[in-house]
């Protein structure tokens, strides 16, 4: 789908003010079955102001016209406060700022979206992420860094077009950053009862399921 600049700025001023309510400064550890070996491992995903512009696609630009770098936070602050001008933004050049844009309304609620994980394939020239998590018409890409992994990419595919290996996520927790465990459960793989399956200690250690009951089929 084509948008105009003022479509655009609509769409990325709008799911600013869904990521703030339900992703910003929030941390997701992501628990799965890996495909290659049944073995149950997991990842960690933070989502902070910076990395928001990443999602968009929208370069931010001054008055005559030359991309800002690292101006990610600025991105952000002004798209909650409404004051992103459409005389500051553009679209990349190399064409994803579209598939980007249709992503990225559906991605605010990845937790709901998300059934699948995978290591990226390298399969799109443009995209450089090292993983992918989501569902088959939407997913987000992820990039590893210090403390984990943050979000760098919303795209409107079919993760196992993009994922090696794609490998069933079993449930999603959720906590504020800062906050020393996991309590918030957000997604539970359809008739996986947590209570009964046999998780590693090393994520034990990171969640609590007092608040956890099982819900049937």
């Amino acid at each position: 789908m084509k948008y105009t600049i003022e479509e655009a700025r609509r769409i990325v001023l709008n799911c600013a003010k869904q990521y703030r309510e339900k992703l910003l400064n929030r941390k997701l550890i992501i628990i799965y079955r890996e495909r290659r070996d049944n073995s149950i491992r997991y990842i960690e995903v933070v989502f902070y102001e910076r990395n928001y512009q990443h999602l968009t696609g929208m370069e931010l630009v001054n008055k005559n016209g030359d991309v800002l770098h690292g101006q990610s936070i600025n991105f952000y602050r002004k798209c909650i406060e409404n004051k992103l001008s459409r005389d500051e933004i553009k679209f990349r050049k190399d064409g994803t700022t579209p598939l980007k844009l249709d992503a990225l309304p559906i991605l605010t609620d990845v937790t709901k979206i998300t059934k699948i994980i995978g290591d990226y394939n390298g399969s799109r020239p443009y995209l450089c992420v090292d993983k992918v998590m989501g569902g088959v018409h939407s997913c987000l890409g992820l990039s590893r860094e210090r403390e984990g992994y943050v979000p760098s990419s919303a795209l409107r595919e079919d993760i196992k077009q993009l994922s090696e290996n794609p490998s069933q996520v079993l449930a999603i927790l959720q906590k504020e950053v800062g906050a020393e465990t996991y309590c918030f459960v957000k997604h539970v793989a359809k008739g996986l009862d947590l209570n009964r399956i046999s998780l590693p200690d090393e994520v034990q250690a990171k969640i609590s399921l007092e608040n956890y009951k099982y819900k049937g089929k």
